[in-house]
């Protein structure tokens, strides 16, 4: 009995010592789950904290460089339309076709139309066909600039919905400002519409994923325009609607930029956006950066980590449960988990990498979005943004050590011509090769930027002297004047370098950058090709150019201009053949100014086009009011400018001129350089070719002088080319320019052309080309330049009277 008790007691003992060491085996594989599950899920939670912060950052940059790029293009696009409006006001008042001439000034590849409205909202002009009667008063931008709200600005940029264009059918975003009198008074609204697609390319290079999306909403609400990276017509298809205003973006309490949680309107899909309001319009900058591919990596990370904790958390309990039921195989299950606790180290490990390779993906990134923010797209250069805050930089620092600094404005020489022969993808190739001349010339603590277009800038900071600036100077157009191969030909490019020096020309960098632009030009002056330090007569040479500008614009419209006439004779028979007139400016307080003075500077600054214009129409008006029964037919050849030429519809503007005068077209010969032709030559000829058309004869003016002349010579249908004077000044005494000239003459024989020989002062000119063979002869031996009632009095005395009828009289408008 006493057996069978305590063999009863040691059975329970052994019951209860199993319990407790099953109690020590719950308790410890409890602790070891709650320690798994608590890492695993602190660090699912901790990587997607760092990961939507990250995304949040990366949001706020993308949306700050996206901002940026439209701010710009805006700019662009506004200073295109106030320097229309410029034109406008310092014209002849609407002109039809004349919006055409000042489209050019909108370099925007996006550009639909540019219309005029007056104060009643009739169309004025339009860059597209249109009828005049079309009423515009009912559009928002009308009615906004005609009515402004009260305590508004009156003129500032108004930018509308996008609406379908009556004229263009197509979308179109509606840039407008005011257009008021000298009184501030409302005359109408010059718009430019732009299709709002084309904002699209502004962030085609934006990391936004597959599913992000990257819009312009006006505080309107509604939608200007709409971005994604694949093709999605939900979205792209919701331009013009208008978004809900429960929207962050349109509380006012909330910041202009921030980056907001919030679900798609058209799917509810959970998107992370950067919002940003812009500084200037009223429109706002949204980057939508989708939640599901912000966090995809870390939910695939947290499946994978569950999955395994999960698998870890099954081998644990039954290890825990084999012990329990197999105490004797404990050192088993102690070995079972110390795998278990290796294998969740190593899941740790990878679990570590792959945060700090999406870590270092997301620096990237950031990194990629300032790059854009702050370079230049072409060249990687800084652009102006960045150029503003180094020069402010380095100036503070010169300013509290005591030293100098230069700045450096550099021009390239003849790009436009490279651009216009060689094409714009070849100009794009000679500013990344000049940039990168221009980086190994400089010292790397020297900064490089451009400015835009072919326009480039460099600090350079710690100079001693002037001599140091000029010694970079000297520096960077040796390295850029070396001849480079673009286009598959050579090429050598020149700079124009203008030098302002800290503090001597200025203590901020809007006077200093001013003052070596200003000395850039003076260099551009004297010859291209070299530099120019700044001086004080440079600004006011500067003031005397702007004051010539207006000058000339004045003088249009006061009719200081005249034109006096030079007879040319035909060399044969003495008869009076022709005149040449030339282009005379009386300023009421200098006097007489020489054209060689005004001339290149009316086509510098684009007024050539215009006086040409009111040259060709005196013409026209000479030819109308000439007295043919007494004096004999009347025919005028006007040199035309080579902007004339290339820029403009010369052809309309000769035939809308001899339909108002009611004059016969032949009676005109219009003059070109080859200055004119080589500009643009498939234009200048097909510009000729519709001359010819119309029945206006064509001569080339200074042959000789230019490296292509036979080339054009093969390719023009002309009636007349004119010997320049140069060549006959020795030709008499000179066996190579006399021999030059027979041969012109002679090959204007063969191709049936007329000669006209230019600068005869002398008997032994006319003789030397008497000889020639030459056809008509001008200069100061058969007579001066004389007003036109002059003109009438030297014919009528018998001067150039000859016995077959008069050939063409030359008006040369220079």
């Amino acid at each position: 009995m006493t057996t069978s008790t305590g063999d009863r007691d040691f059975a329970m003992d052994e019951r209860r010592g199993s319990w407790g060491l099953n109690g020590l085996i719950v308790a410890f594989a409890a602790l070891v789950l709650a320690a798994l599950w608590a890492t695993t899920l602190n660090q699912i939670a901790h990587d997607r904290m760092v990961t939507k912060a990250a995304a949040r950052q990366q949001a706020a940059d993308l949306a700050r460089a996206f901002d940026a790029r439209l701010a710009e293009r805006i700019e662009r696009i506004d200073h295109g339309l106030k320097h229309i409006r410029r034109e406008l006001a310092g014209g002849p008042g609407p002109v039809p076709g004349r919006l055409a001439e000042l489209a050019k000034a909108v370099t925007d590849d996006a550009l639909i139309q540019i219309a005029l409205f007056d104060a009643q909202g009739r169309l004025v002009d339009s860059t597209l066909p249109h009828t005049k009667s079309d009423d515009f008063s009912d559009r928002d931008y009308f009615r906004v600039h005609r009515n402004p709200p009260a305590g508004g600005v009156e003129d500032r940029l108004l930018i509308g919905r996008p609406v379908l264009g009556r004229i263009s059918q197509r979308w179109t975003l509606h840039f407008s400002r005011r257009v008021e009198d000298v009184e501030g008074r409302f005359l109408g609204v010059l718009m430019i519409a732009i299709d709002p697609f084309a904002f699209s390319h502004l962030a085609d290079d934006l990391p936004i994923g597959e599913e992000g999306v990257v819009s312009i909403v006006g505080s309107d609400r509604a939608i200007r325009m709409i971005h994604t990276r694949r093709d999605d017509p939900l979205r792209q298809g919701s331009i013009g609607r208008e978004i809900p205003g429960d929207r962050p973006q349109f509380d006012p309490t909330r910041p202009a930029a921030d980056v907001v949680r919030i679900r798609s309107a058209l799917d509810a899909r959970p998107f992370m956006v950067a919002y940003r309001w812009m500084d200037n319009q009223p429109l706002i900058t949204l980057v939508h950066l989708s939640e599901t591919e912000i966090f995809s990596r870390v939910n695939e990370r947290a499946d994978f980590l569950l999955t395994a904790v999960s698998g870890m958390s099954a081998i644990i309990l039954l290890f825990a449960a084999g012990l329990a039921v197999l105490g004797r195989r404990q050192h088993r299950a102690r070995l079972d988990l110390a795998a278990a606790n290796h294998l969740l180290r190593e899941n740790e490990r990878v679990l570590e990498q792959r945060v700090a390779e999406r870590t270092v993906a997301l620096e990237r990134s950031n990194r990629h979005v300032h790059t854009l923010a702050y370079h230049d797209t072409l060249t990687g250069l800084p652009n102006r943004t960045l150029f503003a805050d180094r020069a402010a930089h380095a100036l503070r620092g010169a300013a509290r050590d005591t030293r100098k600094l230069a700045i450096l404005f550099l021009d390239l020489d003849q790009f436009k011509t490279v651009n216009d022969t060689l094409g714009h993808l070849v100009g794009d190739e000679l500013l990344v090769a000049v940039a990168g001349r221009i980086r190994q010339a400089v010292r790397p603590a020297d900064t490089v930027a451009r400015m835009g277009g072919d326009e480039f800038v460099v600090i350079a900071e710690g100079i001693a002297s002037a001599n140091d600036a000029a010694h970079v100077a000297e520096r960077i157009m040796a390295s850029v004047g070396t001849p480079l191969s673009l286009g598959g030909r050579p090429l050598n490019i020149g700079l124009s370098i203008g030098i302002a020096v800290f503090p001597d020309d200025g203590n901020d960098v809007p006077t200093l950058l001013k003052n070596a632009d200003t000395a850039m030009y003076a260099a551009k002056t004297a010859g291209r090709n070299t530099a120019r330090f700044f001086s004080a007569a440079m600004s006011a040479a500067a003031e005397q150019r702007l004051g010539m500008e207006l000058a000339l614009r004045r003088a249009l419209e006061r009719e200081e201009f005249t034109l006096v006439y030079q007879p040319k004779i035909a060399l044969a028979t003495g008869r009076l053949c022709g005149v040449e007139a030339l282009l005379r400016w009386r300023h009421p307080e200098r006097g007489w100014i020489s054209p060689a003075e005004f001339i290149p500077f009316a086509e510098e600054t684009g007024l050539i086009e215009q006086l040409g214009v009111w040259v060709l129409d005196q013409a026209c008006q000479a030819i109308a009011g000439w007295d043919e029964a007494r004096f004999g037919p009347l025919s005028i050849a006007v040199n035309v400018a080579a902007a004339q030429v290339n820029r403009g519809d010369l052809a309309a503007v000769v035939d809308g001129l001899t339909r108002h005068h009611r004059i016969d077209p032949g009676r005109l010969e219009i003059e070109v350089t080859e200055t004119a032709v080589i500009a643009d030559t498939d234009r200048a000829l097909a510009t000729l070719n519709r001359l010819r058309s119309l029945g206006v004869a064509v001569a080339l003016d200074d042959f000789g002088t230019g490296y292509s002349s036979l080339m054009y010579l093969r390719r023009l249908d002309i009636d007349t080319i004119k010997i320049d004077r140069s060549f006959l000044m020795n030709a008499h005494v000179d066996s190579r320019d006399g021999e030059i000239v027979r041969l012109i003459i002679r090959m204007a024989q063969t191709l049936h052309l007329s000669v006209v020989a230019e600068g005869v002062e002398t008997e032994e000119h006319v003789a030397f080309l008497k000889d020639a063979g030459c056809d008509m002869i001008q200069g100061y031996l058969v007579a001066r330049p004389m007003p036109l009632a002059d003109l009438r009095d030297w014919i009528a005395a018998g001067h150039g009277a000859g016995s077959r009828p008069a050939p063409k009289l030359t008006l040369v408008g220079r």
